[in-house]
C-alpha cells in the first residue's frame, strides 16, 4: 500500500494506527537517523508503547588505540530485543538496516539470560563474559565490565541503564538487583526478575570454530587465504600482524575488516525482523537515493583500502544494495509513506491513497498563541484537543481560556474525543500538531518532544581530584609523576622487558640518584600526574626505599586534620548566627523550571540542590559557584528576581538564588492517542 500527502506527524499517526489495529510489530525505515528518532518519539506517543531506534555504526578498518563502541553496543541490545520479540516498534535508518552484522543465531547463543534460581557456576559465568568481550575489573564503573567478590557478581550489560548484582548461593543465583555505580557498600539497590548480557561487539571468539578456526583457512571465502605471490606486500604484512594478534588472543580495533570470516553468513537487521512485522518506508525516493550514495562512498573507501593492502578483496562485503534490500523485504507487508505519491515503486503497492491532512506548527510554550489558535478552530466547528506538557501548564491554559469565555474540558488522560465544536485539554506532547479537515479534527501541541517520559532523578557520581592516568599516551618524557607507594619521580618513557618468556610494556620512572622503577602498564592506576608546584620551583624527587615520602604523607595528614579542626570551629560559629531564609518555590517558579528543555549534568543538579538548601535555611549562606568556561554555570541561573528585589527594598543585601531548570514530561504524555480515530483506511 502507498499513501501520499503525508508529513512527519501523520506518518507517525498512521504507523501507530497500523500497530494498534493489526497487533503486529512495526518497523519504520527512514532516510537518516534524525528522521528515525523523531518518528520513534511520535509513534511511541501515539501507540503508548516503547519505540526503539536502531542507529547506524561505522565500520572500523584501521588499527587505532581508542575506538568508541557505545553505538555498536546499543545496536546489539536492539538486535536482541527484536529477536526475542521485545521490540514492537523500531525506527531504523536505512544505513543501519543494510549494514552487515552477526547472525541472530550467534547472538542468541552468545547471550545469557539470568534469573533467580538459574544454576551457573560463577567461574563459568566469568569465562562466558570474557568470551563475549567483557572486561574484569575491581569494581563496575561502566558498560562492558564485570567484577566478582566471593558469592557476589556484578556486571554492566551494554545498552542497560544500570549495572546488575547477582548474589549466589553455591552455583545457584539467589537474587538479582540493580545497583548504583560506582559500587558502594550501602548503595542504592532495586530487585529485578531477570537480566541478560549480549556480546559487546563483533568478536573473533564468536566464529563457529572460535579464534583458532578463524586463523585457519576458511572455505567460506573463495579466495581465502590470498596467494602470497600475487597479493600486495602491504596486505601480506597486515595479515601477518593481525594473525599474530589473534594468536595472542588480543583484540584489535580493525577486526571489522574480517567480519566476513567471523560470520560467513551475510546477516543484517532484516534477519532480526519478526516474520509477521509490517515494514513502513518513509519517503521511498529518498531511501533509494541514500542507499545509492552510501554504496558509492563505501566503494571509494574500499578501492583505496584494496590498493593500500588494508583489506582483502574477497572480504569486501559490508552492505546490501538497493535491489538486495527490496528482495529481502519482499516477503513482508509493506506500506509506503510519502509526501507525494510516486509511480516508480520497486515493490508495486496493491492500493494507493492520498490523504488530505495538515501539519500544524507548535505554539512553542506561548499560551497566548495557543489561545489564538483555539479560538480559530472552535469558530470553524472543529473538535479540538490541546496538549500541554504538564498538568500545571494545562491548568494555566484553562484559566486563560475561561477569562475569554471559553470553557474547555480538563481531561488529562483524554478518554474520549471532544464533541463537534468542543475543546479538551490533556497532557502530552508531539513534535508538531495535526489537522484533518475532512473530519474536522485538530490537535494543537506545544511541541519540543525531546524525550519519552519524565526524567529520572540523577545520582551524583563519586569523583576524585587526583589526575589519574588512563593510558601511557597521557604522558610525555620528562613529566613529573607520583606513584602511590614511592612518591615523586620523573617519567622516562616506555620500555619492553621479557618476563616469564613474554615481552611486556613497562612505564619507567626515574627517582633521586640512580634509582628507577618499572611499573607494568596494567598498574597505571597507581600513577598520577604531579599537580603541585611548577617546573620553575625545582621539584625534589623522592628516593626509592627512603622514608621521605612516608614523612611527607604524615605531614599532609596532620595538616588536613588541623585544617578540619579550623573549619569545624568556623562552621560552629556560623551556625550560631541567623540569616535570611527564602520561602520554598512557588508554582510559577516550578513552571519556569519545567520549561527548561535540556538535561542537567550531575554537577549542575548537585549544586542546585545544595544552593536551594542553603537559601531556604535560616543560617547565612557562604558559597561560591565556579567552573571552567562552558561547564554549565549559566544553567544554574538566578531565578528569584522578585525575592532579590524584596531584599533590596528591605535594605538587605541581594543574594542570587541559583536554580537549575528542570524539563519533565507527564507520565500520561500520550493517553489521548487512544482516542484519535484511524483515518487512513
Amino acid at each position: 500500500m502507498a499513501m501520499g500527502g503525508l508529513l512527519s506527524v501523520h506518518k507517525a499517526h498512521i504507523a501507530a494506527a497500523i500497530r494498534r489495529l493489526t497487533g503486529r510489530p512495526v518497523v519504520l525505515v527512514c532516510p537518516d537517523e534524525l528522521d528515525a528518532a523523531r518518528l520513534a518519539a511520535d509513534v511511541g506517543a501515539f501507540a503508548q508503547e516503547d519505540a526503539q531506534v536502531l542507529s547506524a555504526r561505522e565500520f572500523n578498518f584501521y588499527n587505532i588505540e581508542t575506538v568508541s563502541r557505545e553505538w555498536e553496543q546499543k545496536r546489539i541490545q536492539t538486535f536482541y530485543s527484536a529477536a526475542k520479540g521485545y521490540a514492537p516498534i523500531v525506527a531504523v535508518s536505512v544505513d543501519a538496516l543494510i549494514a552487515r552484522t552477526l547472525p541472530p543465531r550467534v547472538l542468541l547463543e552468545a547471550a545469557v539470560e539470568l534469573t533467580p534460581g538459574k544454576r551457573i557456576a560463577p567461574e563459568a559465568l566469568a569465562a562466558r563474559l570474557l568470551e563475549c568481550g567483557y572486561k574484569r575489573s575491581e569494581q563496575v564503573e561502566g558498560p562492558g565490565q564485570f567484577a566478582r567478590r566471593g558469592g557476589i557478581f556484578d556486571f554492566y550489560s551494554p545498552g542497560a541503564g544500570r549495572p546488575v548484582r547477582l548474589e549466589f548461593f553455591g552455583d545457584e543465583i539467589d537474587t538479582l538487583s540493580f545497583i548504583d555505580t560506582p559500587i558502594r557498600s550501602a548503595g542504592w539497590k532495586a530487585r529485578t526478575r531477570s537480566s541478560f548480557f549480549p556480546p559487546r561487539r563483533c568478536f573473533p571468539l564468536l566464529h563457529p570454530a572460535g579464534s583458532t578456526g578463524l586463523r585457519s583457512p576458511s572455505a567460506s571465502c573463495k579466495n581465502w587465504p590470498p596467494d602470497a605471490k600475487n597479493a600486495p606486500d602491504g596486505l601480506i604484512k597486515n595479515l601477518g600482524q593481525d594473525l599474530e594478534r589473534l594468536r595472542e588472543q588480543h583484540l584489535f580495533s580493525a577486526v571489522d575488516r574480517y567480519i566476513s570470516l567471523i560470520y560467513p553468513e551475510f546477516s543484517c537487521f532484516i534477519n532480526y525482523i519478526p516474520k509477521d512485522a509490517v515494514i513502513l518506508f518513509d519517503e521511498h525516493a529518498r531511501l533509494r537515493e541514500r542507499v545509492k550514495n552510501l554504496h558509492w562512498q563505501h566503494g571509494q573507501d574500499i578501492e583505496a583500502m584494496l590498493e593500500s593492502g588494508t583489506l582483502e578483496g574477497s572480504l569486501a562485503s559490508f552492505y546490501l544494495d538497493w535491489a538486495q534490500l527490496n528482495s529481502a523485504l519482499s516477503a513482508f507487508p509493506t506500506v509506503f509513506l510519502d509526501s507525494f505519491v510516486s509511480s516508480a515503486y520497486d515493490l508495486p503497492p496493491r492500493a494507493i491513497y492520498s490523504l488530505h491532512a495538515k501539519q500544524l506548527p507548535s505554539y512553542g510554550g506561548s499560551l497566548e498563541t495557543a489561545v489564538s489558535d483555539i479560538e480559530h478552530y472552535l469558530s470553524e466547528g472543529y473538535s479540538t484537543v490541546v496538549l500541554c506538557p504538564t498538568e500545571r501548564r494545562a491548568q494555566h491554559l484553562q484559566g486563560l481560556l475561561e477569562q475569554k469565555g471559553i470553557h474547555p474540558a480538563l481531561d488529562f488522560s483524554l478518554l474520549a474525543l471532544p464533541p463537534v465544536g468542543g475543546l479538551s485539554i490533556a497532557t502530552g506532547s508531539l513534535s508538531a500538531g495535526l489537522e484533518y479537515p475532512s473530519i474536522k479534527l485538530c490537535v494543537i501541541t506545544e511541541g519540543q518532544l525531546t524525550q519519552e517520559g519524565p526524567k529520572a532523578p540523577r545520582r551524583a557520581r563519586k569523583r576524585t581530584d587526583v589526575r589519574r592516568i588512563g593510558s601511557y599516551a597521557d604522558l610525555s618524557v620528562g613529566d613529573l609523576v607520583v606513584h602511590e607507594h614511592h612518591g615523586i619521580g620523573r617519567f622516562a618513557g616506555i620500555v619492553k622487558m621479557p618476563v616469564d618468556g613474554v615481552e611486556r610494556d613497562y612505564v619507567k620512572i626515574v627517582y633521586a640518584g640512580t634509582d628507577s622503577l618499572y611499573v607494568p602498564v596494567t598498574q597505571l592506576d597507581l600513577v598520577s600526574k604531579y599537580i603541585g608546584a611548577g617546573e620553575d620551583t625545582g621539584v625534589r624527587l623522592n628516593k626509592l626505599g627512603g622514608a621521605e615520602w612516608n614523612r611527607a604523607k604524615s605531614r599532609a595528614r596532620a595538616a588536613v586534620a588541623d585544617l578540619a579542626k579550623q573549619l569545624i570551629e568556623l562552621y560552629a560559629q556560623r551556625k550560631r548566627q541567623t540569616g535570611f531564609a527564602f520561602p520554598p518555590d512557588s508554582d510559577w517558579q516550578l513552571e519556569f523550571e519545567e520549561a527548561f528543555e535540556y538535561t542537567e549534568t550531575d554537577d549542575q543538579l548537585k549544586c542546585t540542590a545544595e544552593i536551594k538548601v542553603d537559601m531556604e535555611s535560616q543560617y547565612p549562606m557562604d558559597r561560591l559557584l565556579c567552573g571552567d568556561v562552558g561547564f554549565g554555570k549559566t544553567e544554574v541561573a538566578p531565578a528569584r528576581g522578585d525575592e532579590m528585589r524584596a531584599r533590596r527594598q528591605a535594605g538587605r543585601p541581594a543574594r542570587s538564588h541559583d536554580r537549575a531548570c528542570k524539563s519533565t514530561l507527564s507520565d500520561g504524555s500520550a493517553a489521548f492517542f487512544r482516542a484519535i480515530p484511524c483515518v487512513w483506511r
